[in-house]
């Protein structure tokens, strides 16, 4: 994969974060240890504590790696620089689910990627109040539970598709989900990106209909999905890139011909 790096170490990692810093806090919050970053965008104490530790403890897995993730952007957009560099990158969502987690919850997640060069090498995922978790090597396929997951090659009909939760949707979501109802698909509002993805790459779900590409927020969960045998396009086109944006609709499918015809549903 180009990069030295010891997969069940870093399974190690995740797994203890999760625990410790997040776990040990779920519904025992206090007031003061919830906040907002920006307008209905909730952060935690857990979330903070999650990243100082990934932070520190995975930037010493691999020599010369960087640290980018959702809290140090949110504080230092800047930061999302080191994704288009030569030096390899650990992508993390130290919360992802913040608002579940606060509402008690369990559809949360820690979610880690290692990049080199735009290139997503590496997927670490821990839904620990779930005893979810799993992870995938750029080529090397993805694993759950010690097991190897590989997706079945049909889907269900009607297709089972997660789409954005409506607390998230914007005006062009809304467009975008009505056109895929139109089409009689069995839509599933997403909860929580990481558990979905979780679920995407355990067969749960046959695909998923994003509105939006933060890169922490997918660049694990679209290579664990794709060594599970899945496929991922945006409306840039096929994969999910971590050097640069992308624009939505991010479509995760079984097929690429499935994933074809759900992005023409969505541009209508």
């Amino acid at each position: 994969m180009g990069l030295s790096v010891q997969f069940g170490t870093v399974a190690a990692v995740v797994a203890d974060v999760a625990r410790q810093e997040v776990l040990s806090r779920f519904r025992r919050l206090r007031a003061a240890e919830i906040w907002e970053k920006a307008a209905g965008d909730l952060v935690t104490a857990a979330d903070v504590a999650a990243e100082r530790r990934l932070a520190e403890e995975l930037r010493g897995l691999v020599a010369g790696s960087v640290f980018v993730g959702e809290e140090g952007v949110a504080a230092d957009g800047q930061l999302l620089e080191l994704l288009r560099g030569d030096r390899p990158v650990w992508i993390a969502d130290p919360l992802d689910g913040t608002a579940n987690f606060v509402r008690g919850n369990e559809r949360f997640c820690v979610m880690v990627a290692l990049a080199l060069r735009g290139s997503v090498l590496g997927a670490w995922l821990c839904a620990p109040a779930l005893g979810l978790s799993a992870m995938a090597r750029a080529g090397g396929g993805a694993v759950a539970g010690g097991r190897p997951l590989r997706l079945p090659d049909r889907d269900r009909d009607p297709l089972r598709v997660v789409v954005t939760d409506p607390a998230y949707r914007t005006a062009e979501d809304d467009a975008v989900i009505a056109r895929l109802a139109g089409a009689r698909l069995s839509l599933v509002p997403c909860s929580g990106v990481g558990v979905v993805y979780l679920e995407l790459a355990l067969g749960r779900h046959d695909a998923a209909v994003f509105g939006w590409t933060n890169v922490w927020d997918h660049a694990a969960g679209v290579l664990l999905h794709q060594e599970a045998g899945g496929y991922a396009a945006t409306a840039d086109g096929p994969g999910f890139p971590a050097a640069a944006g992308r624009r939505p609709p991010l479509v995760l499918a079984r097929t690429a011909a499935t994933a074809a015809r759900l992005r023409r549903i969505a541009a209508g």
